[in-house]
């Protein structure tokens, strides 16, 4: 393989989430009387929660504050058998796995994280993980990914951080690892990065394939 040691975001990642992320932040939206298109959510959410909240604020649909608290009322009304994980990404976790290496996941989701996993059987796959509840800075800063990469006295060369959002690969690059970008949207064009894919079938073979 490429790299031993994978470090994976999971919204928009591993799972294909942003479509029920998206459709929570417009319920929150409506409630506060303001509305907008799916399309557009979806791409500013993309980005981030705050990010998105932050865009409406400035067009008078309520405080940052106001729009976040919203969506978060409204953010687990869906149920989460709906949501999948995108197709190849088991293939890779276990490739992976298989290959002698191994997978963490560092996602700013906190104890909804382990519903999904359960789902679908997945926990044995990853030697570690943080979330939210660790209470890290939050990326881009690379406090997380040191920390995981001290732990288990990984080298540096050996890892990369794969993610969806500019965040995700700013946080590798901030710790000074590999980072590559799945846009299956392509949502996030030119970022600096030798690896940038639009299906995990094309991650596999570049990642895990034979030197």
């Amino acid at each position: 393989m490429r790299y031993r040691h994978f470090f994976w975001d999971f919204d928009g990642t591993l799972y294909d989430t942003y479509g029920r992320i998206a459709r929570a932040f417009l319920r929150g939206l409506h409630e506060l009387g303001a509305d907008a298109s799916y399309e557009e959510v979806y791409a500013l959410n993309k980005r981030s929660n705050l990010e998105c909240a932050r865009v409406f604020a400035a067009r008078g649909a309520g405080t940052e504050e106001e729009l976040l608290a919203a969506y978060r009322r409204h953010s687990e009304e869906e149920p989460i058998d709906g949501v999948l994980m995108y197709p190849g990404a088991r293939d890779v976790l276990e490739t992976v796995c298989r290959l002698g290496g191994c997978n963490y996941l560092y996602t700013h989701r906190g104890a909804s994280l382990e519903g999904y996993l359960q789902k679908d059987g997945i926990e044995a796959l990853f030697a570690d993980r943080i979330t939210s509840l660790d209470a890290f800075p939050r990326k881009p800063a690379p406090d997380a990914l040191n920390h995981l990469i001290e732990k288990h006295g990984l080298s540096r060369g050996d890892c990369v951080m794969i993610g969806d959002r500019t965040i995700d690969l700013d946080a590798g690059k901030n710790a000074g690892i590999a980072c590559a970008l799945f846009d299956p949207d392509g949502l996030c064009p030119g970022y600096d990065t030798p690896w940038q894919f639009r299906t995990m079938e094309e991650l596999q073979a570049a990642l895990c394939g034979e030197q």
